[in-house]
């Protein structure tokens, strides 16, 4: 097909249709800017997602807890720092653990049951079982099942304006209305001013 178009360009040249001012660089030039524009059309514009594949069976420690405690942080901050009246805003949290998070394995059982008999003809069956198990993996990645974050057992907020007895029941209130603590596992409190007395 590319020969033909080739030859009706090389005829045209030849009987001065369009094509005769180019020459043979400029058709082949040509010819290399469709295949290339072809090539660019088809060649697949999504990059490869990055796979973090963790190597334990079953259940294994959450990664990125503490991205998961940073990002807790941050979120409570400029929540809480949005409050009227509450000024600069920072927050510390007490986490039970890591979190953990489950896998889907596939469990494959081998089970040989042989039966031997001694020089007194008495018959013995013995059992031999063998089980493997491995990840689940769905697309290249680990299946994963469930994922449970890190329990809060306890916050800490320190704001400009907690020295207010109202604003400082608001970012409790607050506090334990996000992350559905009771309030005694709360504590609000005053910053300093930063002047020495």
């Amino acid at each position: 097909m590319l020969d033909e178009w080739i030859r009706d360009i090389t005829a045209k040249d030849q009987s001065g249709g369009k094509f005769s001012g180019w020459g043979k660089t400029g058709k082949y030039g040509l010819i290399i800017l469709i295949c290339l524009g072809l090539l660019a059309l088809i060649w697949p514009n999504s990059k490869p997602q990055s796979q973090n594949v963790t190597t334990g069976i079953g259940t294994s420690s959450v990664k990125s807890d503490a991205n998961v405690k940073t990002q807790m942080v941050t979120e409570l901050e400029s929540i809480l720092s949005s409050v009227d009246g509450a000024g600069t805003v920072q927050v510390s949290l007490t986490l039970t653990s890591d979190g953990i998070k489950n896998y889907a394995t596939n469990v494959r059982e081998e089970r040989q049951d042989t039966e031997e008999k001694d020089t007194k003809g008495q018959s013995k069956k013995i059992t031999e079982q063998n089980i493997e198990r491995d990840l689940a993996v769905s697309g290249g990645n680990s299946l994963l099942v469930e994922q449970k974050y890190p329990e809060v057992v306890g916050v800490l907020v320190v704001a400009d304006g907690a020295s207010d007895p109202a604003i400082k029941e608001e970012l409790t209130a607050a506090t334990v209305t996000l992350l559905d603590l009771s309030p005694d596992m709360v504590r609000v409190l005053p910053r300093t001013s930063g002047k020495e007395k």
